[in-house]
């Protein structure tokens, strides 16, 4: 799950134009989070999951689409 999250996560906040910071922001987490989640250190938590999606305006079902075992 990982590596997909974190590519799915990538992708939407460079569409909005945000950085992670932005992101960590208005998601209410640590821009150092958003980091470790791109680069596939760090396994989200749904609570975390569903923050992120809402900041970027999406389901949580939208992050997870592409996630592989």
């Amino acid at each position: 799950m990982r590596s997909s999250v974190g590519v799915t996560l990538r992708q939407r906040r460079q569409q909005l134009g945000y950085s992670q910071t932005t992101l960590a922001h208005r998601a209410k987490v640590t821009q150092g989070w958003i980091s470790r989640l791109e680069n596939r250190v760090e396994n989200p938590t749904l609570n975390s999951l569903t923050q992120i999606a809402k900041a970027l305006d999406v389901e949580v079902i939208d992050l997870l689409k592409h996630a592989g075992p």
